[in-house]
């Protein structure tokens, strides 16, 4: 589920809905049926998410009965509460006391380093499921220090 926010961006009420025909493993990919507005939409997953999920597919087993993604150990789907729990779970383990942990703030840091890491915003919109690019700008001034190097990495001047 961790990595499922920081690789995706979705929202807490995205993962919530996720079933097992959401995911493409195949395609690397996530269909988000009832996103914000209940618009659908596909996010992707890089290498180590996907290997991840298949991890923990294996882990989960298969079962008719229950088609959700992310089940508890009673085979229930997971609600808002068990899953806020479980990251501050980790947040205590990985000594994280003075950091506040969610799934929002995991979307944040999503946004965030996916325009550090070359990102266009408005790739970045379609996947965060913003209807305007103006929700999603406020991220490319939270990765303001990492202009510099975009734009080095991209001026055309000098790629000509």
């Amino acid at each position: 589920m961790l990595l499922t926010f920081i690789d995706t961006g979705i929202r807490l009420s995205e993962l919530i809905q996720l079933n097992l025909s959401d995911l493409n493993l195949r395609d690397s990919s996530l269909r988000i049926e009832h996103g914000k507005g209940d618009k659908e939409r596909h996010v992707f997953m890089g290498r180590k998410l996907n290997r991840a999920m298949r991890m923990w597919i294996n882990a989960r087993g298969i079962t008719i009965a229950q088609d959700a993604l992310f089940i508890s150990k009673n085979g229930e789907r997971l609600e808002k509460r068990n899953i806020q729990r479980i990251l501050h779970r980790l947040a205590d383990k990985a000594g994280l006391k003075d950091v506040k942990v969610s799934p929002h703030r995991l979307r944040h840091t999503f946004a965030v380093e996916y325009i550090r890491n070359g990102g266009d915003p408005f790739s970045l919109q379609r996947i965060l499921g913003h209807s305007s690019i103006s929700t999603t700008t406020i991220y490319v001034h939270l990765a303001g220090a990492g202009l510099r190097e975009a734009h080095a990495k991209a001026s055309p001047v000098d790629r000509l």
